[in-house]
């Protein structure tokens, strides 16, 4: 048994992020396959534990604690430094230990590992803060939810589980609103969650095949591109972009934004027609997931209808395959369904939902080999 354990460590050791990921979904299955039906039953009737555990943890210090020292802590100096009943902060240590968010090496001592530190990350307590408050309510709120509505696929973000489990009559971004700490919470983790996704080579090697001749020619508008986090990472990425390039939101959006070096920002409200006509490209990442297919159509066709002959789209989302989609995306589905009456949509539903608003595909450039985050490329159907 050691060696199959030291085969699968030295074959991790040796692959790349794809392969790295194909085998953890390799493993997980192989874990479920070995369970007695005991075993399958605790683990998804404990599923909700481990994020539970998570904000305990967090906000005790925890994770901070552990991964500021190198050495290990006991539980007692842990106490006294939390302020938390000896008892009750060994339980919970204990608890964390066991789903391998830390380790414990001996009798109430306690280390940090991997994990440890990726939840002590600004990333990682983001994650932990905005699930824990805003997305658990609603996911515990879709069973009695759709049982009493006969399983329809909601198509009103005012009327899905979130509204049952705020108390609240608007959507999601009213709710933001309405209640500015969740909405900061909200706006903090959007920044943080997809840092990492954008390939900028294939953007790049996009624009520089699109480069305008003329200083004042737009050739990149980033449609509901929020305070501009993508609109920087572009120019960083291309300091010599010969063009204009355009950062578009909503009034309240763009009035809070800080001014970028090279960019400019346009208050926009994206049902309304694209009053930026002829741009080579207008770019909106994670915006059509947010809204069902009869909001797309409308944000779709407001922008067709100011594309150039020779303007296209690029769309920043995921591209799920017909079958066969991995855990992540099939639960972040789930979460859009659940949240905002949208969804994280095949290959063949943007295909449907492009050819409605007149647009065709030409092409997906993946962020990462094998992955379903990429680039949409889109041109007029004629």
């Amino acid at each position: 048994m050691e060696d199959i354990f030291t085969k699968v460590k030295n074959l991790a050791a040796g692959a790349d992020d794809t392969q790295r990921k194909e085998l953890i979904i390799a493993l997980r299955d192989l874990s479920i396959s070995l369970e007695k039906p005991d075993d399958s039953l605790e683990r998804i009737a404990y599923s909700p534990l481990p994020l539970m555990g998570a904000k305990m943890g967090k906000d005790l210090g925890v994770f901070q604690r552990l991964s500021s020292d190198s050495s290990n802590v006991g539980l007692k100096p842990l106490a006294e430094e939390t302020g938390a009943d000896p008892l009750l902060l060994g339980r919970i240590l204990r608890y964390l230990s066991s789903v391998k968010m830390i380790e414990e090496p001996d009798l109430d001592t306690f280390t940090a590992n991997h994990v440890t530190f990726a939840l002590a990350s600004p990333k990682g307590e983001s994650y932990i803060d905005v699930y824990y408050e805003l997305a658990c309510p609603h996911f515990y709120e879709m069973p009695r939810f759709f049982k009493k509505r006969g399983y329809v696929t909601p198509t009103d973000p005012s009327n899905v589980p979130l509204q049952d489990a705020f108390n609240f009559k608007g959507d999601i971004f009213a709710l933001a609103e309405a209640f500015p700490e969740k909405g900061e919470l909200f706006d903090r983790h959007m920044k943080l969650s997809r840092d990492c996704f954008t390939n900028w080579s294939n953007i790049t090697s996009i624009l520089q095949e699109r480069e305008q001749s003329h200083a004042d020619e737009v050739v990149f508008v980033d449609v509901g591109g929020g305070v501009g986090h993508q609109c920087a990472r572009l120019k960083a990425h291309y300091p010599n972009l010969s063009g204009r390039v355009v950062l578009q939101d909503l009034e309240r959006v763009i009035h809070n934004a800080s001014p970028i070096p090279g960019i400019e920002m346009m208050a926009y409200d994206i049902f309304t027609v694209q009053p930026i006509k002829g741009a080579k490209c207008y770019y909106s990442r994670g915006v059509l997931h947010d809204f069902p297919d009869d909001k797309c159509k409308i944000i779709l066709h407001n922008t067709v209808v100011a594309m150039g002959s020779d303007s296209i789209i690029l769309i920043d989302e995921k591209v799920l395959p017909d079958k066969n989609i991995n855990w992540q995306a099939t639960s972040l589905d789930l979460q859009m369904l659940s949240g905002l009456a949208s969804q994280e949509r095949l290959r063949s539903h943007w295909e449907l939902l492009l050819g409605s608003a007149g647009l065709r595909i030409v092409d997906f450039l993946p962020h990462t080999s094998g992955g379903y985050e990429g680039i949409i490329v889109a041109a007029k159907a004629i």
